[in-house]
């Protein structure tokens, strides 16, 4: 994968998601006016006009122990028939991960593009790797022959989809849209996905976690500095996206990767 994609690998899906966010229906768009407070209570009724993601607390998760994340996958050279694999094993996994808390998870579509043209939705403007659609519960994903499969990118455009419809993200998602929220919901997508891939494809994990650890301290090719000042901003530093998955692979928990409930130093 070349550098510079896998720098700005999920910029424009967060980019996206915050910004499709604000453009929901009309109920999202009141309870993001209102303030909530910094460390936000669930309420004991739940009103019709409440998004669905506000009906279940991140808290009620805390009882869950460790996702079942095994999964057989097939020849991985084939990168679309390995990555639909994995699709399908990712299904499986939050299905049953869901259930537990009586939340019936609902499959995305999976898109495996080689344009962005191709992608549900994506900003042209704006080089990626990966993309969630929210509202249309698209996953898409980028892939280039020649390339490794992505598995690092799908497992993490499947976390946001988990997040939104398991309520994970909690009731700070009704708050203004900022790189604060946008750190914590990417810092938690990539816990997650290590959640999801630590028994699957743990040397993937190696190498992404070695990727980022060789980014840290590093200065920005010329030319490329804008677009990693917005990745910082919007997905933490790599310091902090490597912790959060060592986090995710040594717990395998969906309460390990709670960003929500993290005080600012481990999120900026």
């Amino acid at each position: 994968m070349p550098t510079v994609l896998l720098v700005l690998v999920i910029v424009a899906g967060a980019i996206y998601i915050i910004t499709n966010l604000e453009k929901s229906d009309e109920p999202m768009r009141a309870a993001a006016a209102v303030p909530v407070a910094a460390t936000p209570t669930v309420p004991k009724t739940v009103t019709p006009t409440q998004p669905a993601w506000l009906r279940v607390s991140h808290k009620s998760y805390r009882g869950l122990g460790p996702v079942d994340a095994r999964c057989d996958l097939p020849d991985t050279s084939n990168t679309e028939q390995g990555l639909r694999a994995l699709a399908l094993c990712l299904d499986r996994m939050w299905t049953e991960t869901l259930a537990k808390v009586g939340v019936t998870y609902v499959k995305p579509e999976v898109r495996l593009v080689r344009t962005q043209e191709e992608a549900a939705c994506a900003s042209l403007s704006v080089e990626w790797g990966g993309i969630y659609c929210y509202g249309a519960n698209v996953v898409n994903v980028m892939i280039a022959d020649g390339e490794p499969p992505p598995w690092f990118v799908l497992a993490h455009e499947y976390a946001h989809h988990a997040q939104f419809v398991g309520a994970i993200t909690d009731r700070w998602m009704t708050r203004p849209r900022d790189d604060e929220i946008t750190r914590r919901s990417e810092l938690q997508a990539s816990c997650l996905a290590a959640v999801t891939l630590r028994t699957v494809l743990p040397d993937e994990l190696e190498l992404v976690r070695k990727t980022y650890t060789s980014y840290i301290g590093l200065e920005a090719e010329p030319g490329k500095a804008e677009g990693v000042a917005t990745y910082m901003r919007t997905h933490g530093s790599w310091a902090h996206t490597v912790a959060w998955m060592k986090r995710g692979e040594r717990n395998g928990t969906v309460a390990s990767c709670d960003t929500w409930g993290a005080p600012a130093r481990q999120v900026s």
